[in-house]
Order: structure tokens, then sequence, then C-alpha cells
């Protein structure tokens, strides 16, 4: 019985930390302000906030305006958000929230198919 339970603990934690879309949400230090507020509300997501100037400048020069949200899924980009002349992301969490659930649900399709 114990190492059963204990197989069932690894299995849910093996399964919450195997997540295959990262976010990866980058602003710089002066605009904190705008970071955006609701990506901890986003499911079935890694979250990784970086600060502009702590990249190198190679990552510096692709970021034309900040913050800038990317979603990765199996280290491909599949959706970008920039903040532009605003400062700030003006979408709602939902939006990101759906397109990893669409791509969650292609992604099954093609593999059973």
């Amino acid at each position: 019985m114990k190492k059963l339970i204990v197989l069932i603990v690894l299995l849910v934690t093996a399964n919450s930390y195997c997540q295959d879309y990262t976010i990866l949400h980058i602003n710089s230090s002066w605009n904190s302000k705008n970071d955006f507020k609701d990506l901890s509300k986003i499911k079935g997501a890694r979250i990784v906030k970086v600060l502009l100037e702590d990249q190198k400048p190679s990552i510096r020069n692709q970021i034309k305006s900040v913050p800038t949200i990317f979603i990765y899924k199996d280290n491909h980009v599949i959706g970008r958000w920039d903040g532009g002349i605003s400062l700030k992301i003006s979408i709602s969490y939902n939006e990101i929230q759906d397109l990893i659930n669409s791509s969650k649900i292609n992604y099954r399709r093609q593999t059973t198919e």
C-alpha cells in the first residue's frame, strides 16, 4: 500500500512538472507597473518572467517594445503579444488560455491520426 501511494504521488508530481507550454514575459524594470498581472491565472503552462536589461544583446535587439509575451510549445513560438506604444499588453488572460487550450486539442488530434 505504501509503495502504491508513493507511486501515485510520484506520477502526479511528474505530470504537474511536465508541461510543454511556456509563457515568457519580458518587461523592463522602468515599466514594471505595466507587467501583465493575470499570468498566474493561466493553467497548463510554465510562467517565466525576465527583465529585458538582464538579457544578452542578441535578445534585447529582437524586442522592440515592452512588455512582450511569448508562448512556446516544445520550443516553438505559437503566440506573441507586444505592448506597443501603450507599453502594456491589452489582451485578457482568457485569450492566452484559449490559445493554449486550442493548441492542446490540435496536438492531440495530430497524434491520434
